[in-house]
C-alpha cells in the first residue's frame, strides 16, 4: 500500500468520498468477541474501510450497494491444511469449485508434486497459482520422499535445496509438514536442519500421528506448532493442552470431524487453537458436499456452537497463518474476504468477495483467465523400464510348499492407519497364492507397488485385506500413491493385474478399475496425479469410477484407500517399491513370520 492509497482508506472511512461497495442489512458474525449483530460494511478497493451500525452509512454516497437482509456475514475461510493434489485438480479448477462454498485462502503443501516432479513442479505449481480470485499460500515440502530409506522418489528436496528455495523464491510461505516424526525423535541432522531453516518461514507444519507424551514433548521443543492427524478425543485434547493448533480433520478417507467432536460435547474448551481442515479431499466430496462449508455443518450438527465453528476456519487458521492482522475477521483496515451466507446450519453460500471483488456469484474472473500451460515433462512421468508380466505380481519365497503365517495390511473404512494383520496362506509352486474366491478369506488381495520414475525398476509384493471386493476378475491400479506417488496395484487375478498397470501407462496415469468385462479409467496425465481437463468433466469420470464399485463391495473409497498402502510413516503396515514395512519399526519386514 502506497501513500496516496493509505489516504483515500482514510478518507472512505470518514465519509469523504464514496466507497466502492456497502453492504447493507446484513448480520455481522464477529469472530473476535463472539457476538452477532446488524451492520454495513463499506469497501474501498480491497480492504473493508467501515464496520457501522445500520443507517450510518449512506447508500448513495457509494459506488454499488448490496443488500444482505436477512443473512450473515463472516470473514472468507481459511483451509490451512490441504494436498491440493488430491482433488486431482489444477489451481485454477480447484479455484472455480471451493469459492462458491466461502473459500478465499488456501495453504498448500505440494509434497505430492514434489515427489514426481521436483523443484520444477513446484514452482509450476505456484505459477499457476498466480492471478486467481483465491488466495493461495504454498510450502516447501519438509519430507520428499517421506521415507527415502524405504521408498523410492523420483526426486529428493534436501536440506540443501530448501535452503535455495528460501534465499531464491520468496513465494513460498511455510516449510510443510514434517512428516518423519521418528527422525525429529531421533535427532536425525538432516530433518533437525529442515526444521531450522523452516523457522525463517512463517511457519512450520506438523505431523505426528499417535505421538504422546514425552515424545510429543520433544517433538513440539523443535519449534513444529500443529497436527492434522488426531483421531480419537484424547489424543486432539493432549495436543490442544500442549499448545499445539489442533487441525481437525474431515477429508475423503480420513473422517475425524465426528468422532472427535463427540469426545468434546459438554466439555467446556477454549478452542481457539482448533482448525477445520480437509487435508486430502477429493472432487466428488467436493462437489457434492462442499468444502469447509461442509465442515461447519458437520461442526455444528455435533454440537458446535456456529460462531465457535466460523472461528475454526477464519480466526484461529488466520493466526495460525500469522495473518491475524490481514485476514480471518471483519474489522476495518483488512482485508475485504467476505461470505455472504443464509443460516448458521446449512452455512448455504450467496455471495463470496475476495480482495474487495465480488467472484461468487460472478464467475467472469475465471473466464477471463487462461487456461495453465503443462509442459511435456510434467506430462509423461511414468517409465518403467520392462513390460510387465503376470510373474512379476507374485510374492516369491524360498520357503517350501505349506502353510504360513503371513503379514497382511489390513485396511480399515475412513481411516489412514492400518492394522497389522498376520493370516495363514498357502505357498506352492514358490509363491504365497492368492485365496481363491470359494475360501473363507477371499477378501484378501495381492498387493503390488511398481518403481514408476525410471529410477531403478523394483517392483514389491504384498497382500491386503478388508476392502470386501466379491469379483471374480478384479484389479485397480492408480499412480496416485502417496508420497513418492509410484503405481500401486491391488488385484485378485495376476493376468488382470497386468493389464490394468498396462491401461494406466496408456493414460499417462490416474486410476483404472477392471471388474470382470468392465473396464473404467480416469486419466491424470499431470504428474500422475492431477488432470489437464475442467472439474466438472473430472467429476464425471470419477461418478464412473465410482459406480463399478457399487456391486462389488461396501467399502467407501477403495481407490483412495488404496492410495495411502505405499505411505510408510502412517501405522502400522504399508508396502512401498522396496518392501514390506513395519511402520511403528520404520522397518521393513518379511511377509511371512518367522
Amino acid at each position: 500500500m502506497d501513500l496516496s492509497q493509505l489516504k483515500k482508506l482514510i478518507s472512505v472511512a470518514r465519509g469523504e468520498i464514496p466507497s466502492e461497495m456497502l453492504i447493507k442489512n446484513g448480520t455481522l458474525i464477529n469472530v473476535l468477541t463472539r457476538e452477532m449483530y446488524k451492520a454495513d460494511i463499506s469497501i474501498y478497493g480491497n480492504y473493508i474501510t467501515n464496520i457501522a451500525e445500520p443507517n450510518i452509512l449512506d447508500p448513495n454516497h457509494s459506488n454499488k450497494v448490496l443488500n444482505a437482509e436477512g443473512m450473515y456475514i463472516s470473514p472468507g475461510f481459511i483451509e490451512s491444511h490441504l494436498h491440493i493434489e488430491s482433488t486431482m485438480l489444477s489451481p485454477k479448477e480447484f479455484a472455480k469449485l471451493v469459492v462458491p462454498h466461502g473459500t478465499t485462502t488456501v495453504l498448500l503443501d505440494p509434497h505430492e508434486i514434489a515427489n514426481v516432479l521436483g523443484v520444477n513442479g513446484l514452482k509450476l505449481l505456484l505459477d499457476q497459482s498466480e492471478d486467481l480470485p483465491l488466495r493461495f499460500l504454498i510450502e516447501i515440502p519438509s519430507c520428499v520422499p517421506a521415507a527415502p530409506e524405504l521408498e523410492t522418489s523420483a526426486h529428493t528436496i534436501d536440506s540443501e535445496v530448501i535452503q535455495e528455495l528460501i534465499d531464491k523464491e520468496p513465494r513460498f510461505y511455510g516449510l510443510g509438514e514434517v512428516m518423519n516424526y521418528p527422525g525429529v525423535l531421533f535427532k536425525d541432522d538432516e530433518v533437525l536442519t529442515k526444521v531450522l531453516l523452516g523457522s525463517k518461514l512463517n511457519l512450520i507444519d506438523g505431523h505426528s500421528p499417535n505421538v504422546s507424551g514425552i515424545d510429543l514433548d520433544a517433538y513440539l521443543t523443535t519449534g513444529i506448532r500443529s497436527d492434522h492427524e488426531s483421531t480419537t478425543t484424547e489424543e486432539f485434547l493432549e495436543k490442544l493442552r500442549k499448545g499445539m493448533r489442533v487441525m481437525v480433520r474431515e477429508g475423503s478417507l480420513a473422517k475425524d470431524l465426528r468422532n472427535i467432536l463427540k469426545g468434546i460435547k459438554g466439555k467446556d474448551l477454549d478452542l481457539r487453537n482448533a482448525i477445520l481442515v480437509s487435508d486430502d479431499r477429493n472432487i466428488i466430496d467436493l462437489y457434492q458436499r462442499g468444502h469447509l462449508d461442509n465442515h461447519l455443518r458437520i461442526a455444528v450438527e455435533e454440537g458446535i456452537h456456529p460462531i465457535t465453528a466460523l472461528q475454526m476456519v477464519t480466526i484461529n487458521p488466520a493466526m495460525y497463518l500469522g495473518l491475524e492482522n490481514q485476514i480471518g475477521s471483519l474489522t476495518p483496515g483488512k482485508l475485504a474476504d467476505l461470505v455472504i451466507f443464509h443460516d448458521l446450519q446449512h452455512f448455504h453460500v450467496d455471495t463470496v468477495i475476495s480482495d474487495g471483488i465480488i467472484i461468487y456469484p460472478n464467475e467472469r474472473l475465471f473466464g477471463d483467465l487462461p487456461k495453465p500451460s503443462f509442459p511435456s515433462w510434467a506430462i509423461d512421468t511414468i517409465k518403467i523400464p520392462h513390460p510387465i508380466t503376470p510373474e512379476d505380481f507374485r510374492a516369491l519365497t524360498s520357503h517350501p510348499e505349506g502353510i504360513y503365517q503371513v503379514r497382511v495390511i489390513g485396511v480399515k473404512p475412513n481411516s489412514l492407519i492400518t492394522e497389522l494383520l498376520m493370516l495363514d496362506l498357502k505357498v506352492e509352486n514358490g509363491w504365497i497364492q492368492i485365496p481363491h474366491n470359494d475360501q473363507n478369506n477371499n477378501d484378501i488381495l495381492s498387493l503390488t507397488v511398481i518403481e514408476r520414475h525410471g529410477v531403478n525398476g523394483n517392483i514389491a509384493n504384498g497382500f491386503i485385506k478388508g476392502f470386501g471386493i466379491y469379483c471374480e476378475s478384479f484389479a485397480m491400479a492408480t499412480t496416485v500413491a502417496h508420497d513418492s506417488h509410484n503405481i500401486v496395484i491391488a488385484g485378485n487375478n495376476h493376468e488382470t493385474m497386468k493389464k490394468v498397470v498396462e491401461i494406466l501407462s496408456s493414460i499417462k496415469g490416474g486410476y483404472v478399475v477392471i471388474a470382470n468385462d468392465n473396464i473404467v479409467k480416469v486419466p491424470l496425465p499431470y504428474a500422475g496425479l492431477m488432470t489437464i481437463n475442467s472439474y466438472p468433466d473430472l467429476y464425471e469420470q470419477f461418478l464412473s469410477l465410482k459406480k463399478v464399485f457399487t456391486d462389488i463391495t461396501k467399502f467407501d473409497e477403495p481407490l483412495m484407500a488404496l492410495s495411502f498402502m505405499a505411505l510408510p510413516v502412517i501405522p502400522h503396515l504399508k508396502l512401498t517399491d522396496k518392501g514390506l514395512v513395519d511402520v511403528d519399526k520404520f522397518a521393513f519386514t518379511d511377509l511371512i513370520v518367522t
